[in-house]
Parts: structure tokens; C-alpha cells; sequence
């Protein structure tokens, strides 16, 4: 698995994108990470969801 971003804001999503995918870590293993709040991090759930469904 890869990750792009492109836009504004993008700097806040990178370093945790750069640890899943460097670290090979399942996406049901990233359902444990929380973010810090309120950032654009706040995403990955999101993005989980879209994988797994609620």
C-alpha cells in the first residue's frame, strides 16, 4: 500500500501515513491509533470506515 496527498493542509496527515506504511501496519491495526484532536488527522477514521464499513 501507497499513500498521495495533494492540498492544502497535507503536512498533518504525512508523518502518521509514513508510520502505517513504512511500518506495514494493517488497516484493522489503525482502528487503535487515535489521532490527536482536532486536527486534519482526524481523517483516518474516515478513511478506515471507507475500508471496513462502520
Amino acid at each position: 500500500m501507497g499513500v498521495t496527498f495533494a492540498g492544502p493542509g497535507v503536512t498533518e496527515l504525512v508523518h502518521s501515513a509514513t508510520f502505517a506504511v513504512a511500518g506495514e501496519i494493517p488497516v484493522e491495526r489503525l482502528w487503535h491509533a487515535v489521532p490527536a484532536f482536532p486536527t486534519l488527522g482526524e481523517v483516518w477514521p474516515r478513511l478506515l470506515e471507507t475500508y471496513r464499513g462502520p
